[in-house]
């Protein structure tokens, strides 16, 4: 899921991979935001945040697709296209750019799972652009990988990572197109976590429970 689509800050074959790099670190907020150019050559971010939340919370946020367009950054809409289990379904999200730029759109086939003894739930997502026909309204992003993890913690708390990166597809090479991955590649993460922490802590989604996911115990 989210399934945030960011772009290259520079072709593979031209950018080896980095460390990662402190791009925001907002205490107040308590959210980090770090960004790197991975083995692949693409630019990749990654948010760390803490929450206090059950672990079913975040998977119900998650479901409730039609909202998501009030916390995840420059989601236009978002649909669900095909479930394969409670754990496994396919996704739509058109995500807004700036003029001149096009929107662009993305298929994401989203997996749950979670691990035995810690209790991490994650949450992964790859783009699948061939899944529905094109709109040619939007550009189809060609490549989408993105995970969000759960980990829970001592006192209810539960720590978040959201990781990703993605080819916007289309004209590469325009400079307002690199300006606005630039941008993005802090701000996009930023203000979904942000908006996520207030989201998730609403009633709807913290008396949510699933069968699939195990509840850490309270310490």
């Amino acid at each position: 899921m989210r399934l945030l689509a960011l772009a290259l800050l520079c072709l593979p074959w031209v950018c080896a991979a980095s460390d990662w790099e402190l791009k925001v670190d907002d205490r107040e907020a308590d959210i980090r935001i770090f960004s790197r150019v991975n083995e692949r050559g693409y630019a990749e971010f990654r948010g760390v945040t803490k929450v206090k939340s059950s672990l079913s919370a975040f998977v119900a946020l998650f479901k409730d697709l039609e909202r998501m367009p009030e916390w995840a950054y420059r989601i236009l809409r978002a649909e669900r296209l095909k479930v394969i289990s409670e754990t496994e379904s396919y996704a739509y999200t058109v995500n807004s750019l700036p003029v001149p730029l096009y929107d662009r759109d993305v298929i994401v086939h989203s997996t749950i799972t979670q691990d035995a003894r810690t209790l991490q739930v994650t949450f992964r997502g790859s783009g699948s652009p061939d899944f529905a026909p094109r709109d040619e309204r939007y550009v189809r992003m060609p490549v989408v990988e993105s995970s969000w993890t759960f980990a829970p913690l001592a006192d209810g708390m539960v720590e978040v990572v959201f990781q990703g990166y993605g080819d916007p597809g289309g004209a590469l090479s325009s400079g307002l197109l690199a300006w606005f991955v630039r941008l993005s590649i802090s701000e996009a993460p930023y203000h979904t976590m942000l908006h996520m922490k207030k989201f998730v802590s609403r009633p709807e989604y913290q008396s949510a429970r699933y069968s699939f996911i195990r509840e850490a115990p309270q310490r």
